[in-house]
């Protein structure tokens, strides 16, 4: 039996997404996602599959000589019955060497990025991500 929906267990949830990108496991990322996600990138003007958007983020962001930097502000939950939840919060990001594909590497700093993502628990309990939305603000 999975464990009772609380805002600790999202917290927790939002925590391991990010400790999984920052270990670059293509793979681990993409179980995240629920089949059918969908999720918003910063600077893209459509939604796209969310193991699609993991793939884009490990072509980009995963690479051996890219380094990772990332800083999470406080998770709010809004819990939606028991097996679905939305986590809303802030975090700052670095990656250096982002890989933009041609051999062109660039630095990238955002220091803020505002995240939603809905969670929903799939037939084994495990919590996934149905929707992801990530933006910055406009300067």
């Amino acid at each position: 039996m999975s464990e009772k929906l609380s805002t600790e267990v999202v917290q927790q949830a939002v925590k391991r997404f990010w400790g999984t990108f920052q270990t670059k496991s293509e793979a681990a990322l993409n179980s995240f996602y629920a089949p059918g996600s969908t999720v918003f990138q910063v600077g893209m003007g459509r939604t796209e599959p969310g193991r699609l958007g993991a793939m884009r983020r490990a072509r980009e962001y995963l690479q051996a000589g890219t380094r990772l930097h990332l800083k999470l502000g406080a998770i709010d939950v809004f819990l939606l019955g028991s097996e679905a939840a939305v986590a809303s919060y802030t975090f700052q990001f670095e990656a250096i060497g982002r890989d933009l594909g041609g051999g062109k590497r660039v630095d990238e700093k955002l220091a803020l990025v505002r995240a939603t993502h809905v969670f929903v628990r799939d037939g084994h309990g495990v919590l996934r991500i149905a929707h992801e939305h990530l933006s910055v603000p406009v300067a």
